[in-house]
């Protein structure tokens, strides 16, 4: 994983809008008196994006007769996907909700807008602290990270004036 952060300084509004999927994301800040956003932290997981034969994961091989089984293969699952792939990504989502925590703590920011596709949005809230719980100011399920940088401060605008 790779992350860069820039400095957060004066000129910026205090509520962090972060846009992600499952394997990357930007957070964004609103400039003040200008119009536009700076992206203050990104995160990137190739691992995450990978081809699961890339990172070493088989398909499972059957133990049964082809013709009329229900299952998928002879593994039992609890659930929860064990792939490298799924490991990636919950490590991403780990990784954001810790540095979110730290700019809260620190005050440069005093808010959070999750923009992300359902699942993402809901790990990251998860691996935020409790008491950190209540600065998140909205959610919007969506994956805007491949719209254009234009199109994406449309759509933070849109979110902040709340239509």
């Amino acid at each position: 994983m790779n992350t860069t952060e820039a400095t957060i300084e004066g000129g910026h509004a205090h509520r962090l809008f972060v846009v992600a999927n499952g394997s990357h994301g930007k957070a964004y800040l609103k400039r003040l008196g200008e119009t536009g956003y700076d992206a203050v932290l990104v995160w990137v997981s190739p691992d995450a994006r990978a081809k699961d034969s890339t990172l070493g994961e088989d398909r499972p091989g059957r133990a049964f007769a082809s013709a009329g089984a229900t299952a998928r293969s002879a593994m039992e699952y609890d659930g929860k996907d064990d792939s490298p792939k799924e490991h990636a990504k919950r490590d991403l989502a780990r990784l954001m909700a810790e540095e979110i925590a730290s700019a809260l703590r620190a005050g440069t920011v005093q808010s959070v807008v999750l923009v992300a596709p359902a699942p993402v949005a809901t790990a990251i809230r998860e691996h935020l602290p409790n008491d950190l719980r209540k600065a998140l100011a909205g959610e919007e399920h969506r994956d805007l990270t491949a719209l254009p940088v234009a199109e994406v401060f449309e759509r933070l605008d849109a979110l902040r004036h709340g239509s």
